[in-house]
């Protein structure tokens, strides 16, 4: 996702002179073609995070419109008071990207995986969120964040268990995609983690509903499909690469319909000390295509 991130800057770039994108001396192998673009109008902030933010609200007082990027958990965590403080409580238009959701940083280790980002930043004022599903979905993400008055953040992320699958209905504004139809469950993936729920329940026999969920705060009045189908299945299985407390699973289950069954999948670290791949940490907790399709089958088997 980091490269269709790359090319849709330079198209904002190009055609807005008060665009322009500070890196946390990040963007190797990615940005060299913006940073020749851009001109000025690409910062270095080098590994300072927090002054980095500061500047983008700087600049973006003065009428720019600054798009702020780095790993995850250095965009948020590290700089957490900043965001709270200046951008959000001054409504800034700045434009938050950060790279590596979930364990897409796997062999990194703790330090790098993201698994509390979207809890952190939902809970404060003015914050939109958008988390694409697949790459095709960045371009237009950020297209959505250019024309919010306000903050966001953009999540990117590459899924451990990929698929590539059609989808039969989308919904542009709140990048909601359906992906096959039924009746007896309503799944929802989020973000990238749609990937690996695809990989699991794209399957006649499931006979489900499915959406991958790309956007927060919801809009059922826009994504009535959605609501329709939690209202007639009253079984719902929500899977993201995220924390469960504060996730978007919860933020789900308390505005959709209630319904009978409500199941979330989420990872958790269980792994120790051990390192490896994303798909490893998946494993290891239990968040895999196989998991998803048991929890499917047997929310359709409930009577």
């Amino acid at each position: 996702m980091r490269a269709d991130f790359s090319k849709a800057m330079i198209r904002k770039i190009q055609t807005n002179s008060r665009a322009m994108l500070i890196s946390g001396d990040l963007g190797f192998m990615a940005f060299e073609e913006i940073i020749a673009v851009a001109g000025n109008r690409f910062l270095n902030a080098g590994v300072a995070e927090q002054n980095m933010m500061g500047v983008a609200c700087g600049l973006a007082m003065s009428g720019y419109q600054p798009w702020v990027y780095s790993i995850v958990p250095f965009l948020t965590l590290r700089c957490l008071e900043q965001i709270r403080n200046d951008v959000c409580f001054h409504r800034l238009p700045v434009r938050l990207v950060g790279n590596g959701g979930g364990y897409t940083y796997g062999i990194m280790g703790s330090t790098h995986h993201a698994l509390e980002d979207l809890a952190v930043l939902k809970a404060l004022p003015n914050m939109n969120l958008l988390f694409p599903c697949t790459p095709d979905q960045v371009a237009p993400a950020v297209d959505a964040m250019d024309s919010l008055p306000g903050p966001s953040y953009l999540r990117l992320g590459i899924s451990a268990f990929p698929t590539a699958s059609t989808f039969i209905w989308e919904n542009p504004e709140t990048l909601t995609r359906q992906y096959a139809e039924g009746k007896s469950l309503t799944v929802l993936g989020v973000g990238h983690a749609a990937q690996m729920t695809l990989n699991a329940v794209l399957d006649p026999s499931i006979d489900a509903d499915v959406f991958s969920i790309a956007r927060y705060p919801f809009d059922w009045h826009k994504d009535g499909k959605v609501a329709e189908s939690v209202s007639h299945t009253r079984r719902v299985l929500v899977v993201e690469e995220h924390y469960l407390p504060g996730g978007m699973g919860e933020s789900l289950k308390v505005s959709l319909p209630c319904v009978d069954h409500f199941e979330i999948l989420a990872p958790s670290y269980s792994v120790g000390q051990l390192y490896g791949s994303a798909r490893f940490h998946l494993s290891q907790c239990g968040l895999t295509p196989e998991a998803i399709r048991r929890s499917a089958e047997r929310q359709r088997g409930l009577r």
